[in-house]
């Protein structure tokens, strides 16, 4: 059997598998309704930290709501939430005590979701990088994938 025909087989598989992401997941009815929804949800984040309201806490934040949404993706981001729970004595994320991370941050979320090119998602992801905010690399590739779900994975690999 050849490498081709090998993979053919095992993609098949996957797709073939009742308890597979294929056929709980990528053909879940509710999962291009919850990718609004988390897009919608980010403008909100992104109008806060714009208008100096999102505060300084994950909890009861517009930001908790929206990976509530992510980590309800079923199976595959549970524990995305982690990443963005603010732990004190590592000072991570820190855009809970920066006003200058959290608009980086809001600078980051808007620019990714009006782009509509890999290009562009990487200008934002290295723009963000330069910043070197504290813990906030593994947070926002999880909120990345819901704005560009077909850019995403091919631009965090190169960057």
């Amino acid at each position: 059997m050849t490498s081709t025909e090998t993979l053919r087989a095992l993609v098949e598989r996957w797709r073939l598998d009742e308890g597979g992401t294929y056929r709980s997941w990528f053909l879940w009815d509710q999962r291009l309704k919850n990718f609004r929804s988390i897009r919608t949800g980010l403008a909100a984040v992104v109008r806060e930290i714009d208008a100096g309201t999102f505060g300084n806490q994950y909890r009861g934040s517009s930001l908790e709501a929206v990976v509530e949404s992510v980590a309800e993706q079923r199976q595959i981001f549970r524990g995305a939430d982690h990443a963005f729970l603010w732990k004190p004595k590592l000072r991570i994320p820190d855009i809970y005590e920066s006003p200058q991370n959290q608009r980086a941050f809001g600078r980051f979320l808007h620019a990714c979701a009006c782009c509509t090119e890999e290009a562009a998602v990487l200008r934002a992801i290295h723009e963000l990088d330069a910043k070197t905010i504290k813990g906030l690399g593994p947070a926002a590739a999880n909120l990345l994938y819901f704005l560009h779900p077909t850019i995403t994975p091919r631009s965090t690999r190169r960057s």
